[in-house]
């Protein structure tokens, strides 16, 4: 009886053990959702969401900023999967998604990806030259 329980422990094991490991070192308000994003993403989005030698996108990309991907996008993906990726709403509490969400939009920002301004708050922004 005792070979089932080692069998799955050994199981488990390995599947906790084979997710990449994070390489970033971020601030302890976003620890959580790191923690929790390499146990429920990063198998398929790769360590740090930089999607390397996955078939899932790298999530650090211009392409899902807020901008263009809100939050209330990635909350539903999350839980509702699409064609592609598998809903997790048995994997992850909703906390954690906002927590995920938070080291994602914190990961962006610390890349350099910034959402680009329109040209109008651009032009608001720059004063304008004095005539004298």
């Amino acid at each position: 009886m005792k070979q089932p329980s080692i069998l799955l422990f050994f199981c488990a094991l390995f599947a906790f053990s084979c997710a990449p490991k994070p390489t970033l070192d971020v601030p302890e308000p976003f620890k959580k959702g790191q923690q929790a994003f390499h146990r429920v993403c990063s198998n398929c989005h790769g360590s740090d969401a930089m999607g390397k030698h996955t078939q899932a996108p790298r999530l650090i990309d211009e392409e899902y900023l807020a901008d263009n991907f809100s939050d209330t996008d990635i909350r539903e993906m999350v839980l509702n999967g699409s064609e592609k990726m598998p809903s997790q709403k048995k994997n992850v509490t909703a906390e954690e998604i906002t927590e995920i969400i938070k080291y994602l939009r914190y990961s962006q920002k610390a890349a350099g990806l910034e959402p680009e301004e329109d040209e109008e708050e651009e032009d608001e922004a720059t004063p304008s030259p004095q005539k004298k």
